[in-house]
């Protein structure tokens, strides 16, 4: 082969080499962006203004999983105290779920006193929080003795619903339960039992 076509063939050869070089550059230009994140939705709080209704708490514990079964209703009609009262069922214990006009209407007339162990005809556990006062199980005329796991586990899970709708609740329980953001330790013996503001110790209900 004469020089003169060696050369041309390198030639022809280094073309190629450079034409699929600018190709493969090209090609690298055109890689799509990467697709950005979804924007986050909100989560809604479920938290109650005062004053809450117990018809919006007894939805919202069911919505919760907890499978109460309501037995009865009564109004109090009192003003400034009690305005209603459901009657029900959890975990084969009684549950009351009481309406007041407002968090001051609970304290002064429902003789529920956050921190302090309950006594005689109070309810195993009871849990207030805005103007909503929850009591669990049966009502004694016997001194209040700590009852079988069950019933404090359903406390538990309870006061665990409760706390998004009402909190920060203050309870009166034979067995306390653990309040978020509550160190139980941290409670000094007689202290309310959440962090709402204390109120005067109210007169006992007639």
């Amino acid at each position: 082969m004469s020089s003169g076509r060696r050369s041309g063939a390198r030639s022809i050869v280094t073309m190629l080499g450079v034409a699929l070089l600018v190709a493969a550059c090209g090609t690298a230009a055109t890689t799509p962006s990467p697709t950005p994140p979804p924007t986050p939705t909100p989560t809604p709080d479920p938290h109650l203004t005062e004053p809450a209704s117990v018809a919006d708490v007894f939805q919202a514990l069911n919505a919760a999983g907890l499978r109460i079964t309501a037995n009865n209703a009564d109004s109090g009609g009192s003003s400034g105290g009690l305005l209603r009262r459901v009657n029900a069922t959890y975990d084969s214990w009684p549950l009351i779920l009481s309406e007041y006009a407002s968090s001051a209407g609970l304290a002064a007339s429902s003789g529920f006193v956050g921190g302090a162990a309950p006594t005689r005809d109070d309810a195993p556990f009871s849990f207030a929080g805005l103007n909503i006062l929850v009591e669990y199980g049966p009502h004694t005329k016997n001194d209040n003795e700590a009852p079988p796991a069950r019933f404090s586990e359903a406390a538990q899970r309870l006061a665990d619903a409760l706390d998004p709708l009402l909190g920060p609740l203050a309870q009166s329980s034979v067995v306390p339960v653990v309040l978020p953001g509550v160190t139980p330790d941290a409670v000094p013996s007689g202290a309310p039992a959440s962090a709402a503001p204390s109120a005067p110790e109210p007169s006992p209900s007639s």
